[in-house]
């Protein structure tokens, strides 16, 4: 019951965050109209991807702010500040006059908003998974770390679903001239209602171990990048396919499919929803799969499979044949399912643990940020100024190219050892070493 209770808590927040995201990508070409009116539609559109990028350039920014509290406060009540930093902004976006409004000050507006969640969300996702992770029994951590992917992918459904019954039941009158408010006032609201849950949450058993033992860092922050630059580097190795490949089937194809192919605006809703749908499905069989055969063999399996596919999936999809592209994007789905339900788990069995927060968070926002949230128009403007029609995929291919040599040469085996053990460990981590660490003896490790 208590591990029910706590990934039902330590989710909501998560749920949430991806709720907004998914609603300014549904929303983002009303957006471009609403709020930067451009005679050219590709103008307005770019322009509201590049905020789109913005409020990702700022993870980082909030990934130092909440990790180091997340050290140095605790795990537990960083969560209750991070959700609650989430709901103000939501609600804000629900009010926001339009360009029609105020005029230049609407976009200034949007943008300050969007900045803020980008640093509000810096801690929110890799805080979950750290704190699935320790409290999680010990042959089970990926199961429960698969949570908070699971936990994204339910409120992008959600967004999908809002999105789609939106525009059933409204005109697109009516949803241009305040419609579209409803679904940011009702999550904002929400968010602030569900803040009680993560009130109830209570600290993980690893961190206060630390803290009893006086084991805490006085400066995550220096402790990071003074003893474990290379844990980060890893780290942003880890996520750079897994934040490209993600963004580029759920950011940017939608957009490539409502330009260049036969889908329908709500064909392509429809099959986004049950792409999410597949991947709500795969991401714990696949955290199952990563606890039973290992970390290394999925994240190789993951990164191998992405980089050796994609460029030859992306060229079936531009050959315009409906049920190739159907085949094409469930297999990516499902790549997308198997590498959320591994790197989460294998980011936090390989940072040590008294910067663990602020190292995570900093390497998984740097990916995502800087890589990830930018993906979309940098694929976008590939196909736009070069006229390379391949290149987008091969920019994507490049980077999974890259998390498989970071695995093979710097990521051990980690299944089945307590995170005790693992903290243990000298950093940096050799793939050599992993025979030497002890497996767990605890009684968590019986946990099931």
């Amino acid at each position: 019951m208590k591990y029910v209770s706590s990934l039902f808590s330590s989710s909501l927040g998560n749920i949430l965050e991806w709720y907004d995201f998914g609603l300014f990508s549904i929303y983002s070409s009303l957006f471009s109209q609403l709020f930067f009116p451009s005679k050219a539609r590709s103008i307005a559109l770019m322009t509201t991807l590049s905020l789109f990028a913005i409020g990702f350039l700022c993870r980082p920014l909030g990934a130092l702010i909440f990790g180091y509290l997340g050290d140095k406060r605790g795990r537990a009540s960083t969560l209750r500040l991070s959700l609650l930093m989430i709901s103000l902004p939501t609600l804000f976006v629900g009010i926001l006059p339009t360009y029609d409004q105020i005029g230049i000050f609407a976009p200034i507006g949007l943008l300050l908003i969007r900045i803020w969640q980008g640093i509000s969300i810096g801690g929110e996702y890799s805080g979950n998974l750290i704190y699935l992770a320790e409290t999680a029994p010990t042959r089970h951590r990926a199961l429960f770390t698969s949570f908070t992917s699971i936990g994204s992918n339910l409120g992008i459904l959600l967004a999908a679903l809002v999105g789609i019954t939106s525009s059933a039941f409204l005109s697109s009158d009516a949803l241009h001239h305040g419609g579209w408010r409803i679904p940011y006032l009702l999550s904002g609201l929400l968010c602030l209602m569900l803040y009680r849950f993560r009130l109830k949450i209570k600290e993980t058993p690893a961190f206060t171990q630390l803290a009893q033992s006086k084991q805490l860092a006085r400066n995550p922050i220096n402790t990071v990048f003074t003893n474990h630059l290379p844990a980060l580097w890893r780290s942003v190795g880890l996520v750079c396919m897994g934040s490209t490949f993600y963004y580029f089937c759920f950011i940017f194809m939608p957009l490539y499919l409502s330009e260049q192919s036969n889908f329908s605006t709500a064909a392509i809703s429809l099959l986004m929803t049950g792409l999410i749908l597949i991947m709500i499905i795969s991401t714990p069989l696949a955290g199952y799969l990563c606890d039973h055969i290992g970390r290394r063999k999925m994240l190789l399996y993951n990164a191998g499979i992405v980089a050796l596919i994609l460029i030859p999936g992306f060229y079936f999809i531009r050959m315009n044949v409906t049920w190739l592209t159907l085949v094409v994007l469930i297999t990516f789905a499902l790549l997308t399912a198997s590498e959320q339900g591994t790197t989460s788990v294998a980011l936090v069995e390989n940072f040590p643990m008294p910067a663990r927060y602020t190292g995570i968070s900093l390497g998984f926002n740097l990916g995502n940020g800087l890589l990830g949230g930018t993906a979309p128009i940098v694929s976008a403007w590939l196909t736009a100024k070069l006229h390379q029609p391949l290149l987008p995929a091969a920019y994507i291919a490049g980077f999974a190219a890259i998390t498989w040599l970071v695995v093979y040469f710097s990521i051990p085996e980690t299944k089945g050892i307590s995170l005790t053990h693992l903290n243990a460990a000298n950093d940096p981590i050799k793939p050599s070493t992993h025979k030497t660490l002890m497996p767990d003896l605890s009684a968590s490790s019986a946990g099931t």
